[in-house]
């Protein structure tokens, strides 16, 4: 059972968190518009993956996380903590964390790219724990259009709104609700 600690901050309008081992490895991070709402999703990610509810601290991976989604270019390193995942989340994870930045890809092009079905794909996606530091908001329909994003575990329009709001500030050229083609990265053929 694993000693695991959460970290909350607030930026504007969104409270960002994390969760943090022993080890200072990132086990979980999350964020929206409700603190209480936020807290309650770590809580529980926490209970359910190292078994019991997690001390609170400051730890400097919140304020990474919120430099992040404010922007920043110039990212520390950061270690996270695969044990709670499973072998399939971790093989998408690792191709999210490949995106380049200014550009997309879909569920689709991930799926062929590791031999996996679009539908689990999509599953892997949406269940990152690791918001913000594996760039799932670049993951986009086979449409092109901006598409779903959870925040603290719960679509809805507000999380579309914030996965655009990111896209834009990455440069991602989205014209209405439709991403330029020119922006799609494709696993199979890019590094």
């Amino acid at each position: 059972m694993e000693n695991l600690r959460l970290s909350l901050g607030k930026s504007e309008e969104m409270s960002f968190g994390c969760i943090v081992d022993q080890n200072d490895r990132l086990v979980a991070s999350s964020f929206g518009s409700s603190s209480r709402i936020l807290e309650k999703h770590l809580e529980e990610y926490s209970a359910k993956t190292g078994g019991k509810f997690p001390t609170r601290i400051n730890h400097w991976l919140t304020e990474e996380m919120i430099r992040r989604f404010e922007g920043a270019k110039n990212s520390k390193n950061v270690n996270l903590n695969r044990n709670f995942v499973s072998t399939h989340q971790a093989k998408v994870c690792g191709v999210l964390e490949r995106i380049p930045a200014g550009k997309v890809t879909t569920y689709g092009l991930i799926s062929n790219h590791i031999g996996s079905a679009a539908r689990a794909v999509g599953g892997a996606v949406g269940s990152n724990p690791w918001s913000i530091f594996v760039p799932c908001h670049r993951v986009v329909p086979s449409s092109l259009t901006v598409g779903n994003y959870s925040l603290c575990g719960t679509l809805g329009e507000s999380g579309s709104l914030t996965k655009r709001k990111l896209l834009v500030r990455e440069e991602v050229p989205i014209d209405e609700d439709k991403i330029d083609s020119a922006a799609l990265w494709n696993p199979s053929e890019g590094a």
